[in-house]
């Protein structure tokens, strides 16, 4: 059975997100960390990527100064860092060459540096000042999922430490595995009758968007890009003609999420919307991910079902996409030592 491991995988993050929010004191040295500092940068590549940008949005709402960055680009800046500055770069294998360097390329600069990471003794957790290791255990399949779960679970927690009247954490495992019962029959055959999606999001939910559009490019191989709201209106509206759009209408400003489907709806799009359950929206198919929306994970769990039966409905293999594999290595920058 083709994405046997990617389905499993999926189930078992529940599970991995209540390990993760169980293990408070797990995370304390980091949060230490983020304390002392003036500044965080989130460091990663693909799915650890768009998981920093929303480590970086809870933190920034929070109080705490954190930006995300791509790591094969930080690598080549002239990255603002100091030592009152923290920087966390994110691999789920530990191995990623970009970030390895990256991180590296910091600590030499004067950062204090982390990792999370769901691989003990990896390069990264060696080259990091402080790890947190993810509790995810092993994961096969190619398209991460559990790992981003337990990942972005942990920065939830982080968050947590440094904000008043938080979300409630509580019962967010519960709400993932609501997740796995939504009929998304509806959304998968207007996503498979294209090969063309955005996605689209605002706040934590720009990286959700991007996190959607990752696991869609590798599952399904239809091109995904991913914008905040509104800039679909700013160009990339002209292409969407007979395009899905994923919208992740879940933060609050729906006057915005209304005139950009209405712009969408008129130009021909195929509209997919994520919704809070108590509202309502004219799309194409609309998922209800819950009331009140308290973190992004059940619309992850979301997103990785819809790219998981998009895939086993076009007869691809999530578990082993083409050209790709569990962990990216870039023979030509390894070991470089840059300044």
């Amino acid at each position: 059975m083709i994405g046997e491991q990617s389905n499993a995988a999926i189930s078992e993050g529940c599970d991995v997100v209540d390990r993760t929010l169980s293990a408070r004191a797990a995370i304390e040295p980091l949060g230490d960390a983020v304390a002392a500092a003036r500044e965080v940068f989130f460091l990663g590549c693909g799915s650890s990527y768009w998981t920093g940008e929303i480590g970086s949005y809870l933190l920034a709402a929070a109080g705490v100064p954190a930006r995300a960055e791509y790591a094969s680009e930080f690598r080549h800046a002239d990255p603002p860092v100091d030592e009152e500055t923290l920087v966390v770069a994110l691999s789920q294998s530990g191995e990623t060459t970009e970030t390895v360097a990256a991180l590296e390329r910091a600590g030499r600069r004067g950062a204090e540096t982390a990792a999370i990471t769901n691989t003990a003794g990896s390069t990264l957790d060696e080259r990091a000042e402080r790890t947190y290791v993810t509790p995810a255990g092993r994961e096969e399949a190619v398209m991460a999922t559990k790992t981003v779960d337990a990942a972005v679970a942990a920065l939830y927690l982080l968050a947590d430490r440094f904000r008043d009247g938080g979300p409630d954490l509580s019962a967010v495992g519960e709400r993932c595995r609501e997740a796995l019962t939504v009929d998304l029959s509806g959304a998968v055959s207007a996503i498979t009758a294209t090969d063309r999606l955005y996605a689209l999001g605002t706040g934590p939910f720009h990286g959700v968007a991007g996190e959607a559009a990752t696991k869609f490019a590798e599952a399904t191989r239809h091109h995904a890009t991913p914008l905040s709201t509104l800039e679909i209106t700013h160009g990339p509206i002209a292409n969407s003609d007979g395009s899905a759009v994923l919208v992740f209408a879940l933060t609050g400003d729906r006057a915005v999420y209304r005139h950009v489907l209405e712009r969408l709806t008129d130009a021909g799009a195929e509209t997919v919307v994520f919704r809070p359950a108590d509202e309502s929206y004219a799309a194409t198919e609309t998922i209800a991910v819950g009331r009140p929306v308290e973190t992004a994970l059940p619309a992850l769990k979301l997103v990785q079902r819809l790219a998981y039966e998009g895939a086993v409905e076009l007869g691809r293999d999530p578990d082993d996409p083409p050209e790709l594999s569990k962990h990216v290595e870039v023979p030509a920058i390894a070991g470089q030592n840059r300044t």
